[in-house]
């Protein structure tokens, strides 16, 4: 497993480089943690601001629940996470 320790600007940057549809992730922010696959990236543009959102599909969840990340939104609160690209090594990522 590779291991960064990058800041929050570094950490959304490599989110939004290296994040694809059905890689998995596990994301820690303010009092959140999630975990599942990527069903989407969007890059639309919000209110003539750019937005960076991911939808995930959260595992082992009874209800089949997703939840939409507004990394914008919560770049100053995430924690750590963990990508688990396809068919790649996994990297684990500590906001410093």
């Amino acid at each position: 497993m590779k291991q960064l320790e990058l800041t929050t600007q570094e950490a959304v940057k490599y989110l939004k480089e290296n994040v694809k549809i059905h890689d998995k992730i596990e994301i820690s922010y303010n009092r959140i943690f999630a975990e599942g696959e990527v069903l989407n990236v969007d890059f639309s543009e919000y209110f003539g601001k750019p937005g960076f959102k991911l939808l995930v599909s959260l595992d082992e969840s009874d209800l089949g629940a997703t939840v939409e990340i507004d990394v914008y939104e919560v770049e100053e609160d995430i924690i750590e996470f963990v990508h688990y690209p396809k068919n790649k090594s996994e990297v684990e990522v500590t906001v410093v």
